[in-house]
């Protein structure tokens, strides 16, 4: 792998990471379209770009962060002796918990096979134009709820688990984690910019999960001096583009604009049906 391409996965899942347009639909219609070789097929480099993904969100909730963390351990002392009652955790506490809740519905359906369902869809495009379109109409149905009713500091189980199983749906690719889970927020009345900070924290579990369980890749590759300074242009690329993408939810979250990216999935969308349809 050289620069270029290194820059170019780390630009393409930094961005799509974390915008509302699914990373797996355009890692999948590149190969399909482009014959692009996808990340995965280089020993630890998707390790890597997954990594930069999470140096974004640390960078960009930096301030919660250390709270959060925190969080994971002072609350379950809490939650033992209030019969797991969230009453009594601080919003750092609430956060933790949210986090850990809405991976479940997550791994459930990964132990279910999800991942093979996953990559099953990825070997056809018109499945993924058509599980776009439906991710593009969750974010014009996200910009039309009005309700809101809980901020952070009082969420609930059931909307962590409303998330989680958004979270899940959102391993098919073409439904993008990000604007389901902010989609599963709005839904339960969550303000806007509450749902964003809940969405993208919640992701940690899920991107530390791949970067842990792929990290071996990275042990057992035989990396060269290039090779070394590829995989890092590609974490830190996909950092730099994650955060800036973050920072474009978060501005766009005040503004009801998610309907913008809708138009994108249609187009998209349409345009891989298209493909599929021509042959």
């Amino acid at each position: 792998m050289d620069i270029l391409s290194a820059v170019l996965f780390g630009i393409i899942q930094g961005a799509t990471e974390f915008l509302p347009v699914s990373s797996s639909a355009h890692l999948a219609l590149c190969h399909s379209f482009f014959g692009l070789v996808p990340a995965g097929a280089y020993p630890g480099f998707d390790v890597m770009l997954h990594l930069g993904t999470l140096i974004a969100v640390f960078i960009a909730y930096r301030a919660d962060m250390p709270g959060v963390c925190k969080g994971c351990f002072t609350s379950v002392p809490k939650l033992f002796k209030n019969r797991f009652s969230l009453e009594k955790l601080d919003i750092n506490e609430r956060i933790a918990v949210f986090t850990v809740t809405v991976t479940v519905p997550a791994v459930i359906f990964a132990l279910l096979g999800g991942a093979d369902i996953s990559d099953n869809i990825a070997l056809y495009p018109g499945y993924i134009g058509a599980l776009l379109i439906f991710n593009g109409v969750l974010l014009i149905l996200t910009d039309m709820i009005k309700t809101e009713k809980y901020t952070v500091s009082d969420v609930k189980y059931r909307h962590a688990l409303t998330a989680g199983l958004f979270e899940a749906i959102a391993v098919l690719p073409g439904i993008s984690r990000s604007g389901a889970t902010v989609f599963a927020g709005r839904l339960c009345g969550i303000k806007k910019f509450d749902a964003v900070k809940l969405s993208f924290i919640s992701s940690v579990p899920a991107i530390l999960g791949a970067v842990v369980l792929k990290a071996p890749d990275v042990a057992r590759a035989s990396l060269s001096l290039n090779s070394a300074a590829v995989y890092v242009i590609g974490c830190l690329t996909a950092a730099a583009a994650g955060l800036c993408a973050i920072k474009l939810i978060k501005f766009i979250s005040d503004r009801s604009k998610f309907r913008y990216f809708s138009f994108y999935c249609f187009a998209l969308g349409a345009y891989a049906i298209y493909r599929a349809m021509k042959g």
